[in-house]
């Protein structure tokens, strides 16, 4: 397997890149909704306006749901494991 198919198949990311995927995703559907909105109003086009939106969507899914090295740049240290007697 190449060393890209191992970095987006390798899925777990750190909380602080679980933050940082959920403020992208917030900021990305608003941001998408207001300039897909605009997009449609200046062309009158509702067909221009959904474009607009699945074309940011794609690209937003792209960036949030692959698991790309700067979401694991804070990676938890776990504990030793203890033995119970």
């Amino acid at each position: 397997m190449s060393d890209f198919q191992t970095l987006l198949l390798e899925g777990p990311i750190d909380f602080v890149g679980q933050q940082l995927t959920d403020s992208i995703t917030f900021y990305l559907v608003s941001i998408a909704g207001a300039v897909a909105f605009l997009v449609g109003i200046i062309a009158g086009d509702i067909s221009l306006t959904a474009y607009t939106s699945a074309l940011i969507f794609t690209a937003g899914f792209v960036i949030v749901v692959f698991p790309w090295p700067f979401y694991k740049r804070h990676p938890l240290k776990w504990l030793p494991p203890t033995t119970q007697n």
